[in-house]
């Protein structure tokens, strides 16, 4: 029996032999076809599509597949319709609507991409197709891994501390920016600062922001603004676009020419979702050029405002402070010190004469109250004194130690002891003692 093998590489090779040959390759024999000799009728076209279809599934898994999108049509139902193109050749595919509603961008026609999918038939047409499971566009995961890895190592290095930022200056005269001259960007800044700061001086470094040369531009205008000086604080950026053209500002170039500014840098790249390492590096990152200009520029009307505010106040509290003073003035010029000076000084000297007899009196008083006192004490005091016991006629006797002798059995028979009198003492030795 004939066999046919189609081989991934697209080559066909016609077998011939008998259905009993068990020497055959198992992987040659794939989808069996009788030869039109041994044949009874001839196969539909369904037939040869259909085993073909066996074939391709049965032998083919996942492929990842570069090109360029052509003819791209979602249609109603979600799916998605297309050929994968290149200089050569083109391939039909096809996205399930369970695989194109993951879809994270918008292809379109002539977009270069990246897919991963399966090779199957479509039977009813007679052509084979791309089942595409994820779809991506191409050199997105190229420069998505070097951002990601530029990134690692600044942070690493310490560009991103916030640590090292410099605050913003609180008055401007004069901003720095680099970016295009041709770009909307410059625009909404100019636009802002003669709303908001009129009295402002903008100096533009003119500098292309995408292309092959745009980042080592970028990173030479930033010196030159430093260079230049007189430049209070500085925004780089530019107006958004897609990856591609934000790319110069993804370079470790720029970002190495922020981090070693004098000038107080403001990124502005892009829209509010787009991040780009110059973003991290910045002292200050703003979403668009106009919120750039916003946060480097005081509103110099508001400020106006605040300072009539605060004039307005300092003047009521001026006239309130000197109306105060008037008052005073007016007291004191009205006052007896002023119209009645020698009655005032007469009034005080009597006052003081009055005060001294207060004074004296008082002094007199103590004085005679204290000696009261004392004659009281010394009364008592000399009521409970030893001499005037004695003086009553009693005596006391004490040893040779002057000790008083308080009990018979303090001495003994021949001890000296000295007797005190109410007016001296005398000498004794002892003859007797008796308890009686």
């Amino acid at each position: 029996m004939g066999k046919i093998n189609i081989n991934t590489d697209g080559g066909h090779n016609f077998f011939y032999g008998d259905d009993d040959d068990e020497d055959d390759d198992d992987d040659d024999q794939i989808f069996d076809f009788l030869t039109p000799r041994e044949s009874s009728k001839p196969y539909t076209v369904s037939e040869i599509n259909s085993g073909i279809a066996k074939i391709l599934e049965e032998r083919n898994t996942l492929v990842w597949v570069e090109g360029e999108l052509s003819g791209w049509k979602r249609y109603p139902s979600g799916h998605c319709y297309f050929k994968l193109k290149d200089e050569h050749s083109q391939i039909p595919g096809v996205m399930w609507k369970s695989a194109a509603v993951k879809l994270n961008f918008n292809p379109s026609d002539g977009m270069a991409v990246f897919a991963v999918a399966s090779i199957g038939v479509y039977e009813k047409a007679g052509y084979y197709q791309l089942s595409v499971h994820r779809l991506m566009p191409a050199g997105a995961g190229a420069q998505s891994l070097a951002f990601d890895k530029l990134k690692a190592k600044l942070l690493k290095e310490g560009l991103f501390d916030e640590s090292r930022k410099r605050p913003l200056p609180r008055s401007v005269s004069a901003l720095g920016v680099v970016t295009s001259k041709n770009g909307a960007a410059l625009w909404d800044i100019v636009r802002v600062a003669a709303k908001r700061a009129p009295q402002t001086d903008i100096i533009v470094a003119d500098t292309p922001v995408q292309g092959d040369t745009a980042a080592e531009n970028i990173a030479r205008s930033i010196r030159v603004m430093n260079d230049f000086g007189g430049v209070d604080v500085m925004i780089v950026g530019r107006g958004g676009g897609s990856a591609e053209d934000l790319a110069a500002f993804n370079e470790e170039a720029v970002a190495r020419a922020i981090y070693d500014s004098k000038i107080p840098v403001i990124s502005a790249v892009g829209h509010e979702i787009d991040f780009t390492i110059a973003d991290f590096v910045a002292d200050v990152r703003a979403p668009t050029p106009s919120a750039a200009a916003e946060t480097a520029l005081p509103d110099t009307a508001e400020g106006r405002r605040y300072f009539e505010q605060c004039s307005a106040r300092f003047a009521v509290g001026i006239n309130r402070y000197f109306a105060a003073i008037n008052d005073r003035i007016g007291y004191v010029k009205t006052s007896r010190a002023l119209t009645r000076p020698a009655r005032m000084l007469a009034e005080a000297e009597r006052s003081l004469d009055e005060a001294g007899g207060r004074i004296g009196r008082s002094i007199k008083s103590i004085i005679m109250a204290g000696d009261t006192r004392l004659r009281s004490v010394a009364g008592r005091l000399n009521s409970l004194s030893p001499l005037a016991v004695l003086g009553r006629g009693y005596s006391v006797a004490s040893d040779n130690n002057g000790m008083a002798i308080r009990s018979v059995g303090n001495v003994s028979i021949g001890d000296n002891v000295s007797i005190r009198l109410v007016d001296g003492s005398v000498g004794a030795e002892v003859k007797s003692v008796s308890t009686k």
